[in-house]
């Protein structure tokens, strides 16, 4: 015999019991979500709207959570695209302006782009996809948040010039200490961790120059690893979960080490990675992302001729490059960086 359609009918409202979860056990299911889930769970309580902005909880989900992929093509210059480790595209920006390339990525919710035209740069707020700033660049053009004030300032670098412009204050650009009498490196652009702007240097002695945000003061400058010469290779430096690094080419070995910074006042270097990656076949190398899954570093490289990134994942316990994901890499046509929506 057949289901009666009678019995297929919901319980009676009196017949449901709510189940009522401590906050404590919300709070942590919560925070292991996806931040498009997030997104639609705001709308469910006042409750979980005020849990899920709490400052606590940003923190807790950003520490449990990888950060995004922002990503561009030459197919769509104008066309930022955001991207989950999982490849669902979680935002679209289109600009009026195209997109060159990023200055000092960090997964921040806050960025700095240069474009073809005028060569300027340009600071998006990526949760609501406004033009905070548009300039036009120097030399060297470097981008951060100060620590602890939390403010976002842009540096314009020229020939024994130093410019500041803090992002929102209306006070426009500010003259400030020239830069040291040390050559600050072409090869590799600068790196913003923990609130201080890094340059790296070409001249033996100092690896890497200092300039904090907050203080908007010139800094004691760091040495680098040992037997690692700027003036002997091109030297990068990126940012790796939260910390500096530093990208050194084995040209005649084959392979790239990457140096993590574990103490700057004694210039104390760990050797993190050493990637069997030829630096004869590229011409720069940026790590991106120490992922979750058994250390495995997300990076790209470009190469010599067309500048075009490639997407790749090295994986320390095999000792092999793979390319990512085509979900993740996109068209390899564009730029790519590492950002957040919070």
């Amino acid at each position: 015999m057949g289901m009666k359609l009678s019995s297929l009918r919901c319980p009676p409202r009196s017949a449901v019991v709510a189940v009522s979860l401590p906050p404590d056990v919300v709070f942590d299911i919560l925070s292991w979500l996806p931040l498009k889930s997030l997104c639609r769970f705001r709308c469910v309580s006042r409750e979980w709207r005020a849990l899920i902005s709490n400052p606590a909880f940003v923190a807790a989900h950003k520490a449990r959570s990888e950060p995004l992929i922002a990503a561009n093509s030459f197919s769509e210059p104008t066309t930022l695209r955001l991207i989950d480790m999982d490849g669902n595209v979680v935002k679209v920006i289109k600009t009026k302006d195209h997109i060159f390339s990023f200055v000092c990525a960090s997964s921040d919710n806050i960025i700095c782009v240069l474009g073809h035209s005028l060569l300027q740069a340009r600071v998006i707020n990526l949760a609501t996809g406004e033009i905070l700033v548009t300039s036009i660049r120097g030399t060297f053009i470097g981008f951060g948040r100060a620590t602890p004030s939390g403010v976002y300032k842009m540096v314009c670098i020229r020939t024994r010039c130093c410019r500041i412009l803090t992002i929102g204050d209306g006070a426009g650009w500010r003259q400030k200490q020239s830069p040291p009498p040390k050559g600050i490196s072409y090869h590799s652009n600068p790196v913003t961790v923990n609130g201080v702007l890094y340059f790296a240097s070409q001249i033996h002695g100092d690896s890497v120059l200092c300039f904090d945000l907050e203080s908007e003061e010139w800094k004691r400058g760091i040495r680098g690893p040992p037997n690692v010469e700027p003036e002997r290779c091109y030297i990068t430096l990126g940012e790796l979960n939260s910390t500096l690094c530093m990208m050194q080419p084995e040209v005649d070995n084959g392979f790239t080490i990457i140096w993590l910074l574990t103490n700057a006042d004694k210039g104390t270097w760990f050797k993190l990675y050493t990637i069997p990656l030829d630096p004869s076949t590229y011409d720069r190398m940026i790590p991106l992302r120490m992922l979750l899954d058994g250390g495995k570093l997300l990076f790209y490289v470009t190469d010599d001729s067309m500048k075009l990134p490639v997407l790749q994942i090295f994986d320390p316990q095999h000792r092999t490059c793979s390319d990512a994901p085509k979900i993740l890499a996109g068209d390899h046509g564009g730029s790519i960086s590492l950002c957040s929506l919070r």
